[in-house]
């Protein structure tokens, strides 16, 4: 099963050490807390997962926009639909080849205002070794973290739709797209905590 253009991008956007209040400032993310999903369909039934692991950094400021970088790798191993019949083939090498190509990273120096919360990365998606460029759409939301004063609690939420032949995942007879479709949905949301 495939990523989705715009939604690696939200990944890496929403997923490593962002930074928001400062212009250098790294955010730390709280990997539990955050989840990193994928939805697609196999013969018609839809199929959803998740990616386990993720790393990077990320330093945005929405005060100093041009400060702004995103680095975001995601561990294509860690993948799972609960089904194994299903994972078995989306890791195997006709799809994400996670053997192979174990990392998929987004890189972005350019984040967008779209409005009041609202933002777009734009950088660059890479999925075995091929990169395409790739506009994140995520929505931000920045306030005091009840659990811990002096702390700010960023909670950033995206979904866009990559198409995985762009990226070579569908080799052989997964290059058509009747049993899966070329669009595949990552849905975000990332949270991540530093100090004011």
């Amino acid at each position: 099963m495939p990523v989705t253009r715009s939604g690696v991008a939200l990944l890496g956007l929403l997923a490593a050490s962002p930074a928001f209040a400062g212009p250098a400032d790294p955010w730390a993310v709280d990997v539990e807390a955050s989840r990193l999903t994928f939805e697609t369909k196999q013969m018609g039934v839809p199929v959803k997962g998740r990616f386990g692991k993720f790393s990077g950094s990320i330093v945005l400021d929405p005060s100093n926009l041009a400060s702004a970088r995103i680095d975001i790798t995601v561990a294509v191993p860690s993948g799972a639909t609960g089904t194994k019949d299903i994972d078995e083939a989306m890791l195997g090498e006709d799809l994400l080849a996670a053997r192979t190509f174990p990392a998929a990273r987004f890189v972005a120096d350019k984040v967008i205002s779209e409005g009041e919360g609202k933002y777009r990365a734009d950088g660059k998606l890479t999925i075995r070794d091929l990169s395409k460029d790739l506009a994140l759409p995520f929505t931000l939301a920045i306030a005091d973290d009840p659990a811990k004063p002096g702390q700010l609690r960023a909670t950033a939420r995206g979904r866009v739709d990559i198409r995985r032949l762009d990226y070579g995942v569908g080799q052989r007879d997964w290059k058509a797209t009747d049993a899966v479709p070329n669009e595949v949905a990552v849905v975000l949301e990332i949270i991540a905590t530093r100090a004011k």
